[in-house]
């Protein structure tokens, strides 16, 4: 669905003299290691991407970035403390103790600019690749119940303990673009670090019973991959992209 959203946003056609412009849409999985007011809530996660990277006959480099943030480690579980039963526990209207599994979820939209410094050799083209890109970036708790339904936990109520949060992001990526000439094969590696200046996007807190105002930095370490796939020109003075 992400991959089909890219294509849709890609313009109908795009003016170039030059058969060096490239467009170029890549799928990519990044690794993140959550560091500031992030890594008290999360552990490390996942981020899986697409990204319209458009490159000019200068080498300059603008790209849009979609991406989907998940993961199993949450380190907050003590969310359902002003209602825990007297043995600690939820339980249901029948008496019934449920299952419930906390997820990180979230996501990010961004753009980049930035420059490309190709490295040529006989048997493929690659270069370095570094860009800084801003934009938004949102995370939250999702909360899972099984086997039972909870009225306490109803779709509603579970806002007051999901921790929803977003904010302004700034990213920055330093990689490896490679190109092979004999079959094709075109990946992206390399290191990406955010800073993403959030706050709580809930009205209400019902594990603290208050509103929560203060601010928060949450960084990213990620180790990003990719498989880039060449949408293919039409070699005449313009080239149309579809």
């Amino acid at each position: 669905m992400l991959f089909w959203l890219l294509i849709f946003l890609t313009p109908i056609y795009i003016f170039s003299q030059d058969n060096n412009d490239e467009l170029i849409v890549s799928i990519n999985h990044t690794l993140q290691i959550p560091k500031g007011d992030m890594k008290n809530r999360f552990g490390n996660s996942s981020n899986l991407s697409g990204i319209l990277l458009y490159k000019t006959k200068n080498n300059l480099i603008f790209n849009l970035e979609l991406g989907f943030m998940f993961g199993s480690n949450v380190k907050e579980n003590n969310l359902f403390e002003s209602i825990n039963g007297n043995e600690g526990v939820l339980i249901s209207q029948n008496g019934e103790v449920p299952i419930i599994r906390l997820f990180q979820r979230g996501g990010n939209m961004d753009i980049s600019c930035g420059k490309y410094l190709p490295i040529n050799n006989k048997k493929h083209n690659g270069g370095i690749l570094f860009t800084i890109g801003t934009g938004y970036l949102y995370h939250k708790i999702f909360i899972e119940t099984l086997t039972v339904e909870l009225p306490q936990l109803s779709e509603q109520l579970l806002k007051g303990y999901d921790r929803l949060c977003g904010g302004f992001l700034t990213k920055q990526f330093l990689g490896y673009l490679y190109f092979n000439k004999k079959n094709n094969i075109r990946f992206i590696l390399g290191l990406e670090f955010v800073q993403a200046f959030t706050k709580d996007l809930r009205e209400y807190n019902y594990t603290i019973q208050s509103n929560v105002t203060e601010k928060r930095t949450d960084y990213l370490l990620g180790f990003k991959t990719g498989f880039i796939i060449p949408i293919k020109q039409r070699t005449v003075e313009r080239y149309y992209y579809y």
